[in-house]
């Protein structure tokens, strides 16, 4: 799996996360460790694009839940966009489009963010 993350320059306290391949086992692992060290008061908030995402496993969509439920202690959020339809289906699927914020448009994930 591809990752890269940058600071958002419209919200503070925000990352964007660019993921790539597929977001299972070993890709769940990768993101969780990146995700446990930059969690915290500075980075509060995590967009994710999924947009070179091409599968997306019960590990990867354990990793996003359990990332939120940690930012969520420090007053955070994860919103999710970019994700092809088939990747979108499975979060409504497995009932999680609201909670993690399945959003069309990178412009639309930042509003969730910060309503």
């Amino acid at each position: 799996m591809q990752l890269a993350y940058e600071a958002d320059s419209e919200i503070e306290g925000a990352l964007v996360v660019r993921l790539g391949g597929a977001l299972e086992v070993n890709g769940a692992a990768q993101l969780w460790t990146m995700a446990s060290e930059q969690a915290g008061e500075d980075a509060r908030f995590f967009l994710f694009d999924l947009s070179d995402v091409n599968i997306v496993t019960s590990a990867g969509i354990g990793v996003l839940v359990r990332l939120l439920v940690r930012l969520q202690g420090f007053g955070g959020a994860i919103a999710i966009f970019g994700c092809s339809d088939k990747i979108c289906e499975v979060f409504r699927v497995v009932q999680l489009a609201e909670i993690l914020q399945v959003s069309e448009s990178e412009a639309e994930a930042r509003r969730k963010l910060i309503s």
